[in-house]
This record gives structure tokens, sequence and C-alpha cells, in this order.
């Protein structure tokens, strides 16, 4: 693995982890009013964009980056509507 790689990984698990705990304070609290809707729709987006991006360069950090966090983001969104 290079160097390179390695700050890819890093920095995906380090971005990515980042939307954990509002998915669980949903999940916990069944709250999620104060989260913008716009918010994780725009995150989705964009990441499924770099998703696909990953994915053309063959980049596995990328990928799986942001293949988690796109799945974070939906399950905030899919919060934002069964917990209205």
């Amino acid at each position: 693995m290079t160097t390179t790689t390695l700050v890819g990984y890093i920095a995906g698990t380090l971005s990515s982890i980042g939307f954990v705990p509002q998915v669980i304070k949903g999940f916990k609290t069944k709250q999620v009013k104060d989260v913008a809707i716009w918010q994780p729709v725009l995150l989705s987006t964009g990441m499924m964009v770099w998703l696909i991006y990953g994915i053309m360069l063959g980049e596995m950090p990328m990928i799986l980056a942001n293949s988690f966090a796109v799945v974070c983001n939906v399950t905030i969104i899919i919060q934002k509507f069964i917990y209205k």
C-alpha cells in the first residue's frame, strides 16, 4: 500500500464517520427535526458523484468512504420522513 493510498483511507474514514453520531442519535431519540433536509440531500448527491468518480478511477479509498457516507446520509433522509 502506498502512502497516498493510506492517506486516502485515513481521510475517507475520518470524513465518513462524522455522520455516524447523527444517525445513532436519530435512531435513539427518534427525532431529526433539527437537521435540515437539504443538508443530507445535498451531501448524498455530492458523495454519489464522488463515488462514481472513484469507481471510474478505480480508487478504493474513495469508493469505500463515499459508499459509507451515502448510506449514512440516506439513512438520515429516511429518518426525517419516518420520525416526523
